[in-house]
């Protein structure tokens, strides 16, 4: 926006609209001072406003009325690295990525050339910026506003931000995070085909299969659904995307009573193999034998594709914006319980899922991906696109358990619980 000199220039003269804001910069130290309130607390209300609107431009060095007055040079890295960190760290969510920064010199009314620095802030696409502890804010010609949640609600329909967390891009999640020996055994497997011999770009593939996206200064991000299908560390870059088993020798969550520990990151694949491998060579879970005319019966406390689906189940419907929260499987002597982030997507109730009802799937895409994955287990895929998972947990459980699972809610999760045929301490 306004990229060359005279085209700024002809900008100020015209003066502060809805996309364009002067700052005079004062300086104590390396302190930073504007002329109204606390220098973060404006710059941060300020970067929202252009943000939440259509985008624009601060220029630091201009006077409300136009006059080109400066800043002393040694001190613009000062003021750079100011406004970087009110970005991330004054804004929720931090918004450094839709800034571009520049060094210009612009003349002033006598014509010599002054000192300044060009702000370029781009139009959020996929969320509202707000400094902590207030409502976001929007631009009216040169003044911001504070947004009433009637306002906050328009906005979000109009600007599609209800996009599903597992298409938007993860910010400081590059494109070069993607594996690509990862997506190349995936793509070349499923679409039997060398991806040598693929004549799209690999960017644009990656593109074409939201698994690379944009930014609002166009920039290339993966999705939240590219890292976990295709990142070696996606826990990285998403908060709790990783799962944490825990075996207790008591029926309670007593730390004082743990067995043993185990904490499961890499892709999602990685964390549904390395979870059922976990669970399957486990020492701890009973296995009684039975005899009869026939010899010796191996009698297995839990069935394997009940565990199966209902971590598949866990892992793929979680809801990943959730901060700081992880898949659980809690394992004691008469259960084990399997925990996830996020209530039961859309209007969908524990009564619905045990009536049959089809689900609404939280996360579409990632589901899609992960039916392309058989199990070694069952040597079918992972999830078969019906919408019967859950009703085929449920009588695997009968059958080799007696019993029914437990769904229940707690909090912002849901927990499964799979009954143990023998429970035993």
């Amino acid at each position: 926006m306004y990229n060359t000199i005279e085209a700024l220039l002809n900008e100020i003269q015209s003066g502060e609209d809805s996309y364009l804001d002067f700052k005079v910069v004062h300086f104590k130290g390396k302190q930073v001072y504007f002329s109204k309130e606390k220098a973060s607390q404006e710059l941060a209300k300020d970067l929202c406003c252009f943000a939440n609107s259509e985008g624009g431009v601060i220029v630091f060095g201009v006077r409300d009325d136009g006059e080109r007055i400066g800043i002393d040079r040694d001190k613009i890295s000062s003021l750079q690295q100011f406004i970087v960190n009110v970005a991330q760290n004054n804004i929720e969510p931090p918004m450094g990525h839709l800034l571009i920064v520049d060094r210009i010199l612009i003349p002033d009314s006598t014509g010599k050339e002054k000192y300044c620095l060009k702000l370029e802030i781009k139009k959020a696409r996929y969320c509202l910026h707000a400094p902590f502890g207030k409502r976001p804010y929007f631009r009216i010609a040169d003044h911001c506003y504070e947004m009433t949640l009637e306002q906050q609600a328009r906005y979000f329909e109009k600007r599609g931000m209800l996009t599903p967390f597992e298409e938007r891009p993860v910010y400081q999640a590059k494109k070069n995070v993607i594996d690509k020996t990862l997506f190349t055994s995936y793509y070349e497997k499923f679409y039997e085909i060398d991806l040598d011999d693929v004549e799209v770009p690999f960017d644009n593939l990656l593109q074409n299969m939201k698994i690379l996206t944009q930014d609002e200064a166009g920039a290339l991000y993966s999705t939240g659904m590219g890292l976990l299908l295709f990142s070696n560390n996606p826990d990285k870059w998403i908060s709790g995307a990783y799962v944490d088993i825990v075996h207790y020798r008591s029926i309670e969550p007593d730390i004082d009573n743990q067995v043993d520990t185990k904490t499961i990151s890499g892709n999602i694949i990685s964390q549904i193999e390395k979870s059922m491998s976990f669970l399957e060579l486990s020492p701890y879970l009973p296995m009684r034998a039975q005899k009869d005319g026939h010899g010796r019966i191996d009698q297995p406390a839990y069935s394997l594709r009940s565990l199966q689906e209902a971590i598949v189940n866990a892992l793929v419907h979680r809801d990943y914006s959730i901060q700081g929260a992880q898949v659980r499987i809690f394992i004691f002597p008469d259960r084990i319980e399997i925990s996830n982030p996020g209530k039961l997507h859309n209007s969908l109730t524990p009564e619905a899922l045990f009536a049959g009802c089809q689900p609404v799937r939280r996360n579409q895409m990632l589901a899609g991906f992960i039916r392309n994955y058989k199990s070694p287990i069952t040597k079918r895929s992972y999830m078969e696109g019906k919408g019967t998972g859950f009703l085929s947990m449920v009588r695997e459980c009968v059958k080799v358990t007696g019993r029914k699972p437990d769904l229940n809610i707690i909090g912002d999760s849901v927990r499964v619980t799979i009954w143990s045929r023998h429970p035993f301490s």
